[in-house]
């Protein structure tokens, strides 16, 4: 289903950034710590928005007042960054093919932005823990030919050294497919 610019069918979304004859070798959604960190960070913004409506009433600021301002703040510093988190979490993906690396963003339901970097273009990858270690995530960092541009750094990828060992055995079966045969 789609709504606005956020594709909620992945299958279908993949289907359409493959070419020909490209085959899928890694697909990774983002880990679900992502989405807990940043309710945790919601959890506490909102206790404070209850703190101050509490404090506010004593103070004898009027009930429909206050609860109108907090509740309008609310919405714009909790409730769409959640909204976001959650969009980023379940929708969110890393698709690795046998032709390129396409990184898929659609932090809101007006915004998507696919990112596609040829094998041709990918220089190495490496992956390096997070919160040292202790959690079956990580981050992915890409970095490209000189040249071409800038490299990019993914958080939050499940098993990042398994993800990062299938790239680069893609990335070197694709450099042994473009080299000259002898």
């Amino acid at each position: 289903m789609r709504i606005l610019a956020l594709e909620t069918d992945i299958e279908k979304l993949n289907r359409s950034l493959l070419s020909p004859g490209e085959q899928i070798v890694l697909q990774a959604r983002f880990h679900g710590f992502l989405f807990f960190m940043r309710a945790l960070g919601a959890t506490i913004i909102t206790l404070i928005f209850i703190t101050v409506g509490i404090g506010a009433g004593m103070a004898g600021v009027p009930m429909g007042i206050g609860v109108s301002v907090l509740f309008v703040l609310w919405l714009f510093f909790v409730f769409r960054p959640l909204l976001r988190a959650f969009i980023d979490w379940r929708y969110d993906e890393l698709l690795v093919t046998t032709e390129k690396v396409i990184v898929v963003n659609q932090s809101s339901i007006i915004r998507q932005q696919i990112q596609q970097m040829n094998l041709e273009n990918l220089a190495s990858v490496s992956a390096l823990t997070q919160y040292g270690g202790m959690f079956p995530f990580g981050k992915l960092h890409f970095e490209l030919k000189e040249g071409i541009g800038e490299g990019l750094k993914l958080r939050y990828i499940p098993h990042a050294q398994r993800a990062c060992s299938a790239i680069s055995d893609c990335l070197v079966q694709f450099q042994r497919r473009r080299a000259p045969h002898p």
